[in-house]
């Protein structure tokens, strides 16, 4: 790689000093760089039709990540992530080993791995979204449980009644999934992850589907007589506002997400790691 698109969290790195560190090492290694920002319209407005080489250099943590993967609008240029944030399993590297990282970036020591995204669409309006980790649809309002009815490829399958349900990509399963009480998937998978958020029911868990599977999800009639209402966020930025009848329809998006992996650890290894430092054991 010797071009470098260069996204950073301002409140990771509020006055810039480590991304002009970054900058300055990757130019002293004759490479090609350029600052973009979150809020441009689309990340890659300056990137230009030739690609070959490039990469979108992620300084911040997962949800820097998520909004860089957003804005990408479709476009397949790698991104790779340097961890400023806590636990960072998106970043593929910490802070403290960027310069071994961007080594073996510019020596092209490194492979890529694609992620599935998902895609929501409200039923009725022209009004679609993307989601690289879920789609979680929350109360909105008064603190009670929504009822929501599922339906997987227009067969009825359940309705739920919760604080809210998560439509998880494997990426997505180490996120609010997991702190849901989900299952935790290897994040080069093909599947749908689908996890109720404290639910009424004992008996609700986690539901695991294809990928190819079409999932609606369908704001059902309020038990407590008021109007129903909920909001749909995708990757806890694009909101939706849903009232009673209204319809989510997530199926996995023809967009993916490219990261850069430069790491021999395997998806175990990294698990543990991480799993670990958020318990405070090290």
């Amino acid at each position: 790689m010797d071009r470098f698109f260069i996204l950073t969290n301002d409140s990771k790195d509020p006055d810039h000093s480590f991304t002009k560190e970054v900058m300055e090492y990757l130019e002293g290694a004759g490479c090609r760089c350029e600052e973009v920002h979150t809020w441009q319209e689309q990340i890659c407005d300056q990137a230009g039709p030739d690609l070959a080489g490039a990469c979108l250099l992620v300084l911040g943590g997962d949800g820097t990540v998520l909004d860089a993967a957003a804005r990408l609008k479709g476009l397949t240029l790698p991104v790779f992530a340097i961890n400023l944030g806590t636990l960072g399993y998106l970043a593929e590297v910490e802070r403290n080993g960027w310069k071994e990282a961007l080594d073996k970036l510019i020596a092209d020591d490194y492979e890529l791995a694609d992620r599935m995204m998902l895609e929501g669409t409200q039923a009725g309006r022209n009004n679609t979204a993307y989601a690289l980790n879920d789609v979680v649809i929350s109360r909105s309002g008064a603190l009670r449980l929504i009822s929501i009815n599922i339906y997987v490829d227009g067969q009825f399958l359940n309705t739920i009644n919760a604080d809210g349900i998560i439509v998880a990509t494997p990426t997505g399963s180490t996120a609010y999934n997991l702190s849901a009480g989900g299952p935790i998937v290897e994040p080069t998978g093909d599947i749908i992850v689908i996890t109720p958020i404290c639910s009424q029911s004992m008996y609700a868990r986690s539901l695991v589907f294809s990928a190819s599977d079409q999932i609606i999800l369908e704001l059902a009639h309020s038990s407590h007589g008021d109007d129903n209402e909920a909001e749909a966020s995708f990757d806890g930025r694009r909101m939706m506002l849903l009232r009673e009848g209204d319809r989510i329809e997530i199926r996995k998006s023809e967009r993916i997400t490219r990261m850069v992996r430069i790491s021999r650890q395997s998806f175990l290894q990294t698990l543990h790691k991480k799993l670990y430092r958020a318990e405070g054991f090290y």
